[in-house]
Formats: structure tokens, sequence, C-alpha cells
């Protein structure tokens, strides 16, 4: 879906380039679109129980004109653009895996162990059974050196 959705972006930056350069307009810069949180989850295909959410996080780098466009087209979806997404903690060395590589638009999709850390981390109460069971089904050993460099207690997680 996340795909479908910014090959759509990208086609809609490229119009609106096309109309300002005919109108003498300054044209839109290439955007980077980084999809996080559950929608990241959902996307990678890993084998949890995950929750369907209408909400999707994602940081932009881009002009307003495209978080509005892509909010919009997620919309088409039964979806949007969860307003507070710049404020979702993501660990610093988060990597990005490319999903989408446009004209005008890059996506990218937030590698699992680092989504599940910063719901460990920072909305555990909201995300409990999801944690369990990611840690019931033999976590990474990407997941368990990060839990440790954020001091995660996955022992204290476990008995709560």
């Amino acid at each position: 879906m996340i795909v479908r959705i910014l090959k759509r972006l990208d086609i809609e930056v490229s119009k609106y380039n096309q109309e300002a350069l005919i109108e003498g307009f300054a044209t839109l810069k290439k955007a980077t679109v980084k999809i996080l949180g559950q929608t990241a989850l959902l996307e990678a295909n890993i084998d949890l129980k995950l929750n369907a959410t209408n909400d999707v996080d994602a940081y932009i780098d881009g002009v307003h004109w495209i978080r509005k466009k892509f909010d919009e087209l997620l919309s088409y979806e039964n979806k949007h653009l969860d307003p507070h997404s710049n404020e979702v903690w993501m660990p610093k060395e988060t990597k990005y895996k490319q999903i989408f590589y446009g004209h005008n638009v890059d996506g990218f999709v937030a590698e699992p162990e680092y989504v599940l850390l910063s719901k460990a981390l920072k909305a555990f109460p909201k995300n409990k059974m999801l944690i369990l069971e990611y840690l019931s089904k033999k976590p990474s050993k990407k997941f368990l050196a990060l839990a440790k460099k954020y001091r995660l207690d996955l022992k204290g997680f476990i008995s709560e």
C-alpha cells in the first residue's frame, strides 16, 4: 500500500513541478518519506499479530504541500498521516530500507528492530502484547544489542 501511495505522490509532485515551470514558479525539491511505527511493521511483513491502524507515522523531509498531498493520498486508503509523526522517537542509528525511488520522492521504511525498540521504550503499555510476542519468538541479535544499548530491561519487561 505505501509503495503505491509513494508512486502516486511522485506523479503528483511531477505535475506540480510541470505547472510551476509553465507559470514561472519555483519547483519542489525532491522529498524523502520515512515510514515508522506500526505501518513500518506491516510493510516489513514480520511474523507478529499486528493491529491494523489508520494512523501512519512518517518523517517527511519536504515542504508542507508534500505532507498535505501524502495525507490526501493516504485518505483514499482510509488512512491518515499522524500529525504528531515528527514527535515519534526513533533510535539515532535507525536503519531504513528503501522501498521506493522516484524522480521527486524517495520512500523508506524503518527496520523492524528499531520500531520495536521505540515501541518498547516509549509506548510500552499500548504495545505490551506485541513486544511480548516478539520476545517469545526469539528476538534478533540486532534487537538484543539495541535493548542493551538503550537499557531496556527485558527481564522486567517479561515479568510485568
